[in-house]
C-alpha cells in the first residue's frame, strides 16, 4: 500500500473540495474584472486575495480559465514591478502547477523565485508557505528527508498545522512512527483550535492508516471510525471516499473480506463525483488481494490493471528525473554564477594595481616585471584551478558512472533511459542487528566497511556498476550504463566471489574469536529505468519491478548461497560454468510463488 502515496497530497490539498464552507469563486467574473478594472494598477494585492481564497474554495472546474487569470495578475505585478505582488503570484502559480500533477518541475523554480522575492522582503509568511510547497514535492516524489526538513524549516519560519501534519506524513513512511504520532497528535490539536474539523478528520483517517501498518489493529478501528462518524455527519458521499478507501485495508488485515470488499467498491463508486484520483488507487489494490483472497482471479486481475494504470510509475520516475535535472542546474548554474563574480573581482584588482602603476610613472622595467608577476599569478591560478577541476571530475566519477557523468558534464543534465536486461544483485547480512548489538560502534562501522571495500573491488573487476548500500544491504547491478553480452554472467561471478570471501572473513574472525557476518544473496534480471536522482546529492539509482523481484530474491535465499529468478536461470542454463539446484515455487512476500535456483559455480575435475 505504501506505493500509492506519491500522488497523495497532490489531490488531497488542491482537487479536493471536501470540508469546505465557502462557495466556489465566480472565477470568470474575476478574470473581467482584472481585464477591464481601471484599478488594475492599484489593485495586484486584492487580486491575490480572490486567488487565494478561491484556493480555500477549492479549485474550479473551469481550471484553464483560473490559470488566465493568475498568468494576467502577475503580468500586471511584472509591469508595476511590484515585488510582494510579483512574490505571492508565483507562489499561487507554482500551487497551480502542483495540483496539476504532471507540473512539479515546471513548480520548483516558482516557488524558488518566490522565497528569493519574500527573504528580500523579510516576509516570512511568503517564505514558510513556499518551503512547505517545497517539501510537500519533495514528499510526493518519495524523498521523504527532504521533506521533513523543507516542513521544519517552514515552522521555523511560521506557525502552520498543514506543515506539521504534513511532517507526520512523511515520518510514516520513513516507518518513524515514534515521530509521526507525536506530529500528528500535535496537528490535530492545532486543527481543533483553529475550527478545521475536516483537516482534524484527514489526521485520524492517516493516523488509523499508521496504526494498520503497525497492526495496531484496534487502535487503528479507532480512528478510522471516528473519522468516519464525523464524515458521514456531513450527508455527503464525496466525504466518504477517502475514509472508505482506508478502511477498507483494515477489514482486509482483519480477514473480513466482504466487508474490505464492499467499503472498496463504494469508495470507487463515490470518488466518480468527487473529483478524487487518490482513493480509487488505494481502492483498486485492496480490490485485487481480497478477489485474489477470494480465489476469484479474474476480478483480481481486473483491479490489478486498474491499480496499475492509476499509479503509472512510469510518469513517477519522469517527474522525479525531471525535476533532478531542473535543481541540479539551478546548483551548476549557481556556482558559476559565483565563479564568474570571483574572477569579475580579481580582474578588478588587477586593473587597479595597473592604472597605480601607470599613473605613478613607474619606469618600463617596473611595469614590465608587474606584468610578469601577473603572468606567474595567472599561470599559478590556472594550474590551481585544473588541480580543482581534477578533483572535482575526480569526486563525479566516484559518485557516477563515467558515461553519465560525462553527459552531465556536456550537456547540463542528463536523461533517464529504459534498459530491457540488466541483472540485480543485491546481499544482505544474516541477523544483522543481533550481531550489531554486540559490536562497538567502532568495531560494527569498520567490519561493514572492510566487507563493502571487498564488495567494490569484486564488481569493479567484473565491470559491474554499484548502485548503493542500504544500511546493511549492498546493490549492483550488470549491463548498465552500457549493455554488455556478458553482463549476467559477470553479475552471477561477482556474487559468487562476494560469497567466497565472505565465507573466508567468517572462519577467519571465528578461528579469532571473533563475531562476522554471514549473508545472503539475490539476483533477478529483466527491464529498468536507470537515471540521476536526488536533490542535494547526485545518485545514479535504478527502479522498477525487477529491482523488487531481485530484493525478493535475496530475502528469499539462504545464507552461504546465490539464489537467482527463472529469468536468470534461464539466460545461464546452458553455460557449462554454472550448476543449478532448482527450488521450486517460493512463497515472495508480495510476488505470490516465485520459481527460484541456487546457483554454482561447476568444479573443474583435475587432470
Amino acid at each position: 500500500m505504501k506505493r500509492y502515496l506519491f500522488l497523495v497530497f497532490c489531490a488531497l490539498f488542491f482537487f479536493s473540495t471536501y470540508g469546505q464552507t465557502e462557495k466556489e469563486y465566480d472565477v470568470d467574473l474575476l478574470l473581467h474584472k482584472l481585464q477591464n478594472s481601471k484599478d488594475t494598477l492599484t489593485n495586484v494585492s486584492w487580486f491575490n486575495e480572490q486567488i487565494r481564497l478561491v484556493y480555500k474554495s477549492g479549485i474550479p472546474k473551469n481550471k484553464d480559465v483560473f490559470l488566465s487569470f493568475i498568468k494576467h495578475t502577475l503580468e500586471v505585478a511584472e509591469n508595476i514591478k511590484d515585488k510582494e505582488g510579483i512574490a505571492w503570484t508565483n507562489y499561487y502559480l507554482a500551487r497551480y502547477h502542483i495540483a496539476a500533477i504532471s507540473g512539479y518541475s515546471n513548480a520548483l523554480p516558482m516557488l524558488l523565485k518566490a522565497k528569493s522575492n519574500f527573504e528580500e522582503l523579510e516576509n516570512n509568511l511568503g517564505v514558510s508557505q513556499c518551503l512547505m510547497q517545497m517539501g510537500l514535492i519533495s514528499y510526493v516524489t518519495q524523498y521523504y528527508e527532504d521533506a521533513i526538513k523543507n516542513f521544519k524549516l517552514s515552522l521555523d519560519y511560521h506557525t502552520n498545522p498543514t506543515s506539521t501534519y504534513l511532517m507526520a506524513i512523511s515520518y510514516s513512511e520513513l516507518n518513524q512512527f515514534k515521530e509521526a504520532k507525536t506530529h500528528f497528535y500535535a496537528a490535530i490539536r492545532e486543527f481543533k483550535s483553529l475550527n478545521r474539523l475536516y483537516r482534524m478528520d484527514e489526521c485520524y483517517m492517516y493516523l488509523g492508516k499508521l496504526y494498520v501498518r503497525e497492526e495496531a489493529l484496534d487502535s487503528a478501528y479507532y480512528y478510522l471510525n471516528k473519522a468516519l462518524d464525523n464524515l458521514k455527519k456531513l450527508d455527503d458521499k464525496a466525504y466518504l471516499t477517502r475514509p472508505y478507501a482506508l478502511i477498507s485495508e483494515y477489514y482486509l488485515k482483519m480477514g473480513q473480506l466482504d466487508v474490505a470488499e464492499f467499503y472498496a467498491l463504494s469508495s470507487i463508486e463515490y470518488s466518480k463525483d468527487a473529483n478524487d484520483q487518490i482513493s480509487p488507487l488505494i481502492a483498486s489494490e485492496i480490490l485485487s488481494k481480497v478477489y485474489e483472497e477470494k480465489n476469484d482471479f479474474k476480478k483480481s486481475h481486473f483491479y490489478l490493471k486498474m491499480h496499475y494504470k492509476l499509479r503509472n510509475e512510469e510518469f513517477q520516475g519522469g517527474v522525479k528525473q525531471k525535476i533532478t535535472e531542473m535543481q541540479t542546474i539551478f546548483e551548476f548554474k549557481k556556482k558559476m554564477d559565483e565563479e564568474n563574480r570571483r574572477h569579475e573581482i580579481e580582474i578588478l584588482e588587477k586593473n587597479r594595481v595597473k592604472n597605480i602603476l601607470l599613473t605613478s610613472g613607474l619606469f618600463v622595467i617596473l611595469l614590465a616585471g608587474g606584468l610578469f608577476s601577473r603572468l606567474q599569478f595567472v599561470r599559478k591560478s590556472k594550474k590551481e584551478l585544473q588541480n580543482e577541476k581534477n578533483v572535482s571530475e575526480k569526486l563525479l566519477l566516484n559518485i557516477l558512472p563515467g558515461e553519465i557523468a560525462q553527459e552531465l558534464k556536456e550537456k547540463g543534465k542528463t536523461e533517464a533511459r529504459d534498459f530491457d536486461m540488466v541483472s540485480i544483485l543485491f546481499t544482505d547480512f544474516k541477523e544483522f542487528t543481533e550481531i550489531a548489538e554486540k559490536l562497538t560502534a567502532s568495531e560494527l562501522v569498520s567490519e561493514i566497511n572492510h566487507c563493502f571495500e571487498a564488495f567494490d573491488g569484486i564488481i569493479e573487476k567484473y565491470n559491474i556498476e554499484k548502485i548503493k548500500t542500504i544500511g546493511d544491504a549492498y546493490m549492483a547491478a550488470g549491463g548498465l550504463p552500457v549493455p554488455t553480452n556478458d553482463s549476467v554472467k559477470n553479475t552471477v561471478l561477482a556474487a559468487l566471489e562476494m560469497q567466497d570471501f565472505i565465507n573466508k572473513r567468517k572462519a577467519e574472525m571465528d578461528a579469532l574469536g571473533k563475531t562476522a557476518f554471514e549473508m545472503r544473496i539475490g539476483i533477478h534480471t529483466g527491464p529498468v529505468v536507470a537515471g540521476i536522482v536526488g536533490v542535494k546529492k547526485f545518485q545514479y539509482d535504478i527502479w522498477g519491478d525487477t529491482v523488487n523481484t531481485a530484493s525478493r530474491m535475496e530475502s528469499s535465499g539462504e545464507v552461504g548461497k546465490v539464489n537467482i529468478s527463472q529469468a536468470t536461470f534461464e539466460l545461464l542454463k546452458d553455460d557449462p560454468d554454472f550448476t543449478f539446484e532448482s527450488r521450486g515455487k517460493i512463497e515472495a512476500k508480495g510476488k505470490g510463488t516465485l520459481e527460484m535456483y541456487f546457483i554454482t559455480r561447476k568444479r573443474k575435475e583435475k587432470s
